[in-house]
């Protein structure tokens, strides 16, 4: 018969055993994981357009759109990414197709089965719109716009452009500097709007969980923005 001081010992010890484990298990998942996805290797010219206008969607990898010494508009990746131009409007995204999972059928996008993947947009003009949407991975955009539009993406936004924005349902942290009418709602992550000085800001803020920051001093234009449903901390700045 066991005595009492000896019974806890062996449930510290069973309970110690299943947290390690438990680990164990989570490391070689994501160790398998990552040792299933292949590097995406150097950047390659995939294509140059007379677009006007940019939409990227359901990519997974890093997101750039920057400005360059090029005519017109010039893509640039290292994933299986697919363009489509049509009317002046450059698409361009990562396919999918159905696959099999333990239970059903779902799908699987190519752009996931490789590392440090890039899409990469060299513009040398000013760009009427600019969507980046369903993302995973960081986004950077500075270029002459008109309009931003950044939804559903899964990593950091930084922007820069005189253009009137549309952020919504972001998980990262969010820096833009605008001139334009600003719109962010649904952010897990910090967010800070940059206006220059010349402008004025009329701020708009509802439901933020964390601080909120308003050093804005300018006169001029009037910028309206409007901030909701943030996890973090808001910061508006010039």
């Amino acid at each position: 018969m066991l005595r009492r001081g000896g019974v806890l010992p062996i449930i510290a010890g069973v309970v110690l055993a299943v947290i390690l484990i438990g680990a164990v298990a989570a490391a070689v998942i994501v160790h398998k994981y990552q040792t299933h996805r292949k590097e995406a290797g150097p950047l390659k010219e995939l294509g140059a357009f007379d677009a006007g206008g940019v939409v990227i969607r359901d990519t997974v990898g890093d997101v750039r759109i920057v400005r360059a010494n090029v005519s017109g508009v010039v893509l640039k990746s290292n994933l299986p990414v697919k363009a489509n131009y049509s009317g002046g409007l450059l698409t361009v995204y990562c396919p999918t197709e159905r696959k099999r999972g333990l239970l059903r059928f779902g799908e699987h996008n190519a752009c996931s089965d490789y590392r440090d993947g890039k899409v990469v947009i060299e513009v040398g003009r000013k760009l009427a719109d600019i969507w980046v949407k369903d993302t995973v991975g960081d986004v950077e955009v500075d270029v002459n716009a008109t309009r931003l539009v950044l939804k559903d993406v899964v990593g950091d936004v930084r922007a820069s452009a005189p253009a009137e924005y549309l952020v919504e349902d972001i998980v990262g942290d969010v820096s833009i500097d605008a001139e334009g009418d600003v719109e962010v709602s649904d952010v897990v992550g910090d967010v800070y709007i940059s206006i220059p000085a010349n402008f004025s800001v009329q701020l708009s803020v509802k439901d933020v969980v964390g601080d909120v920051e308003n050093t804005h001093s300018g006169e001029g234009m009037p910028v309206l923005v409007r901030v909701s449903d943030v996890v973090g901390d808001v910061r508006i700045g010039q």
